[in-house]
């Protein structure tokens, strides 16, 4: 037989709300030999606690693998620790540490979802928008195929660079590119409006005949003569190389000439011509009558009251080498004496603008 003190071990007792305060209402007990419940009515409201302690802020601590892991950990764990969080692995849950044990977050990771389909996004248009604007980026199209483009903020103009390393000139826009060789340097061409390479402006040589022999171990002067009417009288000859650019000869030097006459109708001036004896004269060394050895002194002389810069005259072409001849010329009836002794010319190559 049972008691009643066993009945009641076994009741359950549960509150029901039917309205604080209405009327009528009944407490039930009910009890058998194997269960009992006992329902009583929820009361009114108490007053609000006190606030608690501010929970810890959360400190991921990452993956841990399960539960016994995590478990294992706690007996290392006090106040200090509280905010810890983990997520077990085996059961993607989240557990937090509160200071005196864990706190669990069922819902807090869920499963993976499907994969998504992939998307194909391509770069559009990139332009520039003003000095301090954001950046945007905006996306056109329908997945899986997108385009983003982009409007970028211009950049505030920069401290002025450092000067750099010379250029290659070839590629300036105020040269016109052409054929270099050895020694060019580049020069303004007026009717092209632009820098053009050309040989070098200055002057080439010298070339010389000193005496009896020449600069390149060739024939020098003619030996004296002594009492010859020769006329006109070729001496010397001097070679000169073929340049890079049209030039006139700048001839300096001498002969010394004598008259065989002592009054004034005879003179012998030399001469310095190019290519033969009768050639375009470019140098002259004026004589003295009257029967005296005299220097016959070369001092350029071109023959023509037409000189300028652009002028033809005495102009021997680029690639072209030239022989200058060393002519006396008499003019009077009597005969005269050279002598080789002190006969010299020196050539220096000017170079002139093409005519």
């Amino acid at each position: 037989m049972s008691t009643v003190g066993e009945y009641f071990a076994t009741t359950l007792i549960r509150g029901i709300d039917e309205g604080i305060g209405t009327p009528g209402l009944v407490q039930s007990l009910h009890a058998t030999p194997a269960d009992g419940s006992l329902e009583l009515p929820t009361g009114s409201p108490g007053t609000t606690g006190s606030p608690g302690p501010a929970a810890a802020p959360f400190r991921w601590e990452g993956d841990i693998d399960d539960r016994a892991t995590l478990d294992a950990l706690a007996p290392r764990l006090g106040l200090a620790h509280a905010g810890k969080a983990w997520r077990v692995k085996s059961t993607n849950a989240l557990m937090y540490w509160n200071g005196t044990g864990f706190d669990s977050f069922l819902e807090a990771f869920g499963a993976h979802g499907p994969d998504g389909e992939p998307t194909t996004m391509t770069l559009g248009t990139v332009t520039t928008g003003a000095v301090g604007s954001p950046l945007i980026a905006t996306v056109t199209g329908t997945p899986p195929t997108l385009v983003l483009n982009l409007t970028v903020p211009r950049g505030t103009k920069g401290r002025k660079g450092d000067p750099g390393g010379p250029g290659p000139i070839r590629s300036a826009p105020d040269y016109q590119n052409g054929t270099h060789t050895q020694d060019m340097v580049p020069l303004w061409d007026t009717p092209a409006g632009k820098w053009m390479p050309r040989p070098l402006p200055a002057w080439r040589g010298p070339w010389s005949i000193n005496e009896g022999l020449a600069w390149n171990g060739g024939t020098g002067f003619a030996g004296s003569q002594s009492n010859t009417g020769t006329s006109p009288n070729t001496i010397a000859q001097l070679l000169v190389p073929a340049q890079d650019t049209p030039w006139r000869p700048m001839v300096t030097g001498g002969v010394i000439v004598s008259t065989g006459s002592s009054g004034a109708d005879t003179r012998v001036d030399a001469e310095v011509r190019i290519g033969s004896a009768t050639g375009q004269i470019v140098a002259m060394g004026s004589g003295l009558p009257y029967g005296v050895d005299w220097f016959n002194r070369f001092i350029p002389h071109f023959a023509s009251p037409a000189m300028t810069p652009a002028s033809s005259v005495g102009v021997i072409a680029a690639g072209v080498a030239a022989t200058l001849f060393v002519v006396l010329r008499r003019s009077g009836g009597a005969n005269y004496s050279y002598t080789q002794s002190r006969a010299n010319i020196a050539c220096w190559a000017v170079p002139v603008s093409a005519p």
